[in-house]
């Protein structure tokens, strides 16, 4: 019997058999999520400012807010969370709903 010219040792070949497995077709959802849009703000001009001066850079500027009431709250924008926001006013935080900002201004002087 000859040698083999090449010979590369090699762990032994064992041959299995493989068995089919047939899994359950799980049908997906086709709805849609749509997020509950009651707690935002509507006006997107005082939602895109109330996002601007609630970045930390920004949160240091004095703002008067004129609200739909005639009333005019001086205060810093603390934190906005939905429609809600939290104003810092002197030493008292208040919390006012985002929909009854009519505009905002800078306070100067104040």
């Amino acid at each position: 019997m000859e040698e083999p010219i090449l010979f590369i040792s090699s762990p032994p070949v064992y041959f299995t058999e493989v068995v089919e497995v047939k899994e359950t077709f799980l049908e997906e959802s086709t709805s849609v999520f749509v997020p509950n849009r009651s707690d935002r703000i509507i006006d997107q001009v005082i939602a895109r400012q109330l996002n601007y001066f609630s970045q930390p850079i920004n949160q240091y500027r004095t703002l008067v807010f004129h609200l739909e009431d005639g009333e005019k709250v001086v205060g810093k924008v603390d934190e906005v969370v939905g429609s809600d926001v939290k104003l810092k006013s002197l030493n008292e935080i208040i919390m006012v709903n985002g929909n009854e900002i009519k505009a905002i201004t800078i306070a100067n002087g104040i």
